[in-house]
């Protein structure tokens, strides 16, 4: 019986709350995966779990928790708490004290099971309290990473806790008022090269990269380049690209990806805001120095963006 009663306020104190922090969280960070031992498992729990009960039993101890405020509201003195535990107990561990006593212990676990509730009602409160600060928390990293403080706390609590793919494949490192898109050029197996833009990433049950799925995917028509160079023709490089038929999202296993290179392009429109502050601040004596975007694909000698007076 001690054994069950341990495994129950095991899970209930421990598991639970680490597979709620895990899963709450998850709806909007990529955590970290990996395979525990059940050792590993209760460690991670207690980290997880270890600030919300502390809090609860200083809010419970402190006798700031208590009348309205939980949902099994008892009107007894701490002399009667004592003496509950210490019957549960007793009669869990004696089946002779138990047999003797059945009344009496049944009302004392009922009243035991009350005050547990009342417990659990606030820790797991509490518990969501802390998954979102956490996942606050992690969402300002783009914004907050040049701040010493916090910077310091991420390093330390924040990312250990973040998978490395929802780092690279998102945003997260860049303020959310950028609204940067994430592009990227993928080198598959087979040695055939797509880009597109990332919609979504999907991690095995080890934390590895097990698929990636693209908006607005192209694959580069390496062949046709071999064969216009063998003919003398030149042509710029983004004729070659060709949309893959669909018209939806393209979705390229993990398992065939053998490269990735990924860029965090900002809109057009806020691009060329901020080329145009830099070109001002070249030429601070021109007035209406404006810079403007060469259409994709058009053939020049430089084909980059230039300064217009």
């Amino acid at each position: 019986m001690i054994a069950l009663i341990a495994s129950v306020l095991l899970g209930l104190y421990v598991f639970a709350p680490y597979i709620i922090f895990q899963r709450f969280c998850s709806l909007f960070v990529r955590l970290k995966k990996s395979q525990r031992t059940k050792t590993d498992e209760i460690v991670q729990g207690i980290f997880a779990a270890g600030l919300p009960f502390l809090f609860t039993v200083v809010l419970f101890w402190s006798g700031c928790i208590g009348g309205s405020f939980v949902p099994f509201r008892l009107n007894d003195s701490h002399l009667q708490k004592v003496s509950d535990y210490h019957t549960v107990f007793t009669a869990a561990y004696s089946d002779h004290y138990f047999t003797d006593h059945q009344a009496e212990s049944w009302e004392a676990l009922n009243r035991v099971c009350k005050r547990q509730a009342d417990f659990l009602a606030w820790n797991y409160g509490l518990l969501f309290l802390e998954a979102l600060v956490f996942i606050w928390l992690v969402g300002s990293y783009g914004e907050w990473k040049d701040n010493k403080l916090y910077a310091w706390f991420a390093s330390r609590v924040l990312l250990p806790a973040v998978s490395e793919w929802h780092v690279l494949l998102t945003s997260f490192n860049f303020p959310a008022r950028e609204n940067r898109s994430v592009a990227v050029d993928v080198l598959s197996k087979d040695d055939i090269l797509y880009r597109g833009n990332i919609v979504d990433h999907f991690l095995g049950v080890n934390g590895e990269l097990s698929g990636l799925l693209l908006t607005g995917a192209h694959r580069f028509q390496y062949d046709k380049l071999k064969d216009d160079r063998k003919s003398n023709v030149v042509k710029n490089k983004e004729q070659y690209w060709t949309p893959i038929p669909g018209g939806g999202n393209f979705y390229l296993p993990g398992d065939n990806i053998a490269s990735l290179n990924i860029r965090y392009p900002l809109p057009k429109a806020e691009s060329l805001r901020l080329l145009n502050e830099i070109v001002k601040k070249l030429f601070k004596n021109a007035t209406d120095v404006s810079v403007e975007a060469i259409p994709s694909g058009e053939t020049s000698k430089d084909n980059d963006a230039k300064p217009s007076k």
